[in-house]
């Protein structure tokens, strides 16, 4: 039998977990108020979806860690609060959002998001949104912010 050197204690979990819901929520902030502009750079959103991606497969890896329910449900030392009911929530809304912005993100018939065009000269010319394409998605922004205190 090998070393465990992998496998995370429930308290470095937990800990990941806040530490990583408390970052999203602060990136998420920035990033929406970008994708609130007149204008907004198709990167803002493809970097939320890249984020979002990234982040629940993340948490969602700390959150199979054995025994992390009741050391977090200790930790927060209220009986009334159900911190899987909330992980959850975060957790779905962060998915939700994601899934709107894929959603919404315009596409060849293959599927191949339609990002940036070439101009005369060569260069590469991002995709732009206005405020109006992109409140779905900042609403389901604000679900994810909400659900992180």
């Amino acid at each position: 039998m090998a070393f465990k050197a992998t496998a995370l204690a429930a308290e470095q979990a937990f800990d990941r977990l806040r530490t990583q819901a408390l970052a999203s929520k602060n990136y998420l902030t920035t990033q929406r108020t970008a994708m609130q502009q007149a204008t907004c750079d198709a990167l803002v959103p493809l970097s939320v979806i890249q984020h979002l991606g990234t982040v629940v497969t993340l948490m969602n890896g700390w959150a199979s860690t054995p025994g992390l329910a009741a050391y977090a449900q200790a930790q927060v030392n209220d009986p009334s609060y159900n911190i899987v009911a909330e992980f959850t929530a975060m957790r779905d809304a962060m998915v939700s959002a994601r899934d709107t912005l894929i959603a919404m993100f315009p596409k060849d018939g293959n599927g191949f998001i339609l990002w940036q065009t070439i101009n005369a000269n060569g260069g590469l010319v991002n995709r732009t949104f206005t405020a109006v394409q992109l409140v779905g998605a900042v609403t389901q922004v604000n679900n994810v912010i909400a659900a992180i205190d």
